[in-house]
């Protein structure tokens, strides 16, 4: 049932919803490239001490991810996303603030992974369990345009992020914090939840019975097996080693040419997440998702053999095709499987996978870059996803599952 009634799905409250993804991952977007242009080119840091710094951003995931779920399945989101977007203002401001006395240094980038980090641990769950409550009948249409929107605007903050050396960083920062100032805005519009007349569990014991919930889902279970494997694999090689390759073998404008090999990456996902809001209802979802990942090994692979710039963006292009996939169709699985009692906290699990693999992953590549070289790194990769595919081909039903066989 509905928590907010007849509401649920308007045009207007899903209109409000899309406003603040927009508004967050644009922000999300000039990050994404700004924030690692700062650790690897402005202070000229090591492999691994960017892998500590990307870290810093991914690592509060694990810690307060599941926690996010809970308070998501306990609270009213639309409290939550408000408060979160005003604390998560405050972060940019001091990067600007820094930059502006020239008083920027690895501690201080550190402290703010670790302030947005945290931030997303509670904004996404809550995001993501009041998608449901406005998508109307259509989850799978309503799971897809967000992710069109959250692709579409981090590529319009990764667009933003190319024209730094032109700008400014302070003042990019600072426009970040007005987003999402503006997005927090947006959250006070959605439909309050209503309260829930049953007792419920304390936070630690929702965290516990939604672990388990998953865990004991032979659906749920292998989805998040295979997103955390992303997070290691696949994000760990995007957030360290493409800065590394761009810094150390392709001179030039480092925040341009990051930005343009993410844009590429990004935009792809963009068109093949709009491709699956065009063809609608796929009925094997895990079977996607499988062949997506293992497209990306066959990219990875490429990554190996040291490409030039052009066929470096061109690799970014294929790759971001199959993530779109995986973003969408992973997501769908999870959001059709969950029961109500226990979604908000499932897709904090399954935002583990991407966000709790990342800061292992991270670290494994930043201190294997300075060993063996970034490109020679992405071997860990290679083999690492195509071990995680045997086993979910032998060992889980994703590759024979069927939309029906979900509720």
């Amino acid at each position: 049932m509905n928590a907010s009634g007849d509401k649920t799905g308007s045009g207007n409250q899903l209109s409000w919803y899309m406003v603040g993804q927009a508004a967050w991952f644009s922000s999300i977007g000039l990050q994404f490239v700004l924030f690692p242009i700062l650790v690897a080119n402005v202070l000229n840091e090591t492999g691994t001490r960017l892998g500590i710094a990307q870290v810093s951003l991914s690592a509060p995931a694990l810690v307060f991810m599941l926690l996010g779920g809970a308070t998501a399945d306990r609270g009213d989101p639309r409290t939550i996303l408000f408060r979160i977007h005003l604390f998560a203002a405050l972060p940019p401001l001091a990067l600007a603030s820094a930059l502006n006395v020239d008083l920027l240094s690895f501690e201080l980038l550190v402290a703010y992974g670790v302030c947005m980090g945290t931030a997303t641990a509670f904004a996404m769950p809550a995001r993501d369990a009041t998608l449901t409550r406005v998508a109307g009948s259509n989850v799978q249409k309503a799971v897809t345009l967000a992710l069109a929107v959250q692709q579409t605007t981090q590529l319009a903050g990764m667009s933003l992020a190319i024209f730094a050396s032109k700008v400014g960083m302070p003042i990019l920062f600072t426009i970040q914090s007005l987003v999402i100032l503006a997005g927090g805005i947006a959250a006070r519009q959605l439909p309050k939840k209503t309260a829930d007349v049953v007792s419920q569990p304390s936070r630690l014991q929702a965290m516990k019975d939604g672990l388990n919930y998953v865990l004991k889902s032979d659906v749920l279970a292998p989805v998040v097996a295979a997103m955390f494997a992303v997070g290691v694999f696949y994000v760990g090689a995007i957030l360290v080693l493409f800065p590394l390759i761009v810094r150390d073998f392709y001179p030039g404008d480092d925040a341009f040419e990051l930005g343009v090999a993410n844009i590429f990456f990004w935009g792809a996902t963009i068109i093949s997440t709009l491709f699956l809001l065009r063809f609608g209802h796929v009925a094997r979802r895990g079977r996607g998702v499988m062949i997506s990942l293992f497209l990306g090994v066959l990219v990875v692979f490429g990554y190996t053999f040291e490409p030039p710039y052009w066929m470096f963006c061109l690799l970014a292009f294929a790759w971001g095709l199959g993530a779109g996939c995986v973003m969408v169709l992973g997501r769908t699985i999870v959001q059709s499987e969950a029961d109500e009692a226990f979604r908000g906290r499932a897709l904090s699990i399954f935002q583990l996978g991407f966000a709790g693999g990342a800061p292992l992953g991270s670290l494994i590549m930043g201190v294997l870059a300075d060993a063996i070289g970034p490109h020679s790194t992405m071997w860990f990769s290679v083999v690492g996803m195509t071990l995680v595919l045997a086993w979910l081909m032998l060992k889980s039903r994703l590759w024979t599952l069927h939309a029906h066989d979900v509720h």
